[in-house]
């Protein structure tokens, strides 16, 4: 009887530890914190439960279909104010060392639209410098490096060209492709979000361009 509830207990204790279990890699322990990397693993959980609303397991046909979504409807949500919301407390979860190493905040200051709030790349980050180790052997963190270094920021935007390309070669399990995703569609909720009068501005011109197409 003793040994069974010994086993039980032990089987129990793996299973605990497998379920919290973080990614983690060469790559990723060179450039961060183990703190840091947890971090990332939290960012990265949250855009697979609140932007995809799925689990890991599901990765693909998840971001396949919020892909789509988000292309024919505009939005990365039924209600992107809410779940920027939840995005900002998870930006209170994680350190203040981990998100300036991914993202820099700004205020505009030249004219047309002054003192506006917005999200950028933080080009001198470790997150730059993990994603510049990892084209070495990724291509598509080779795309995205090169883009960023031509741009300076995270535009999501190119990321429908890529998949159309790409959708059925690209590797979704590799957590290293997810947390790239993840940075840019948190990226670009914030810039639509962050700021109430860019975000007016942003309908405006969707709207205009909606009657131009018709």
């Amino acid at each position: 009887m003793k040994l069974k509830v010994k086993s039980f207990f032990i089987c129990l204790i793996l299973i605990v530890f497998s379920c919290s279990k973080k990614n983690s890699s060469p790559e990723l322990e060179k450039h961060f914190t183990k703190n840091q990397i947890e971090d990332l693993n939290k960012i990265n959980d949250f855009f697979i439960s609140e932007f995809l609303k799925s689990e890991k397991r599901d990765f693909k046909d998840a971001y396949l279909k919020f892909k789509d979504s988000l292309k024919f409807n505009g939005k990365f949500s039924d209600n992107d104010t809410e779940l920027f919301k939840k995005q900002l407390e998870l930006y209170n979860t994680i350190s203040k060392s981990t998100f300036n190493e991914i993202w820099a905040l700004g205020i505009t200051q030249d004219a047309p639209y002054p003192n506006e709030e917005y999200i950028d790349a933080n080009v001198f980050g470790k997150y730059y410098l993990f994603v510049k180790e990892l084209k070495k052997n990724n291509e598509f963190a080779k795309i995205c490096y090169d883009r960023m270094e031509r741009t300076g920021d995270y535009n999501a935007m190119h990321l429908d060209s890529y998949f159309y390309h790409n959708h059925d070669t690209f590797n979704y399990d590799e957590f290293h492709n997810q947390l790239i995703l993840a940075i840019y569609y948190l990226t670009a909720i914030d810039n639509y979000e962050r700021d109430h009068k860019r975000k007016e501005r942003f309908k405006e011109f969707e709207e205009k361009a909606k009657l131009e197409f018709e």
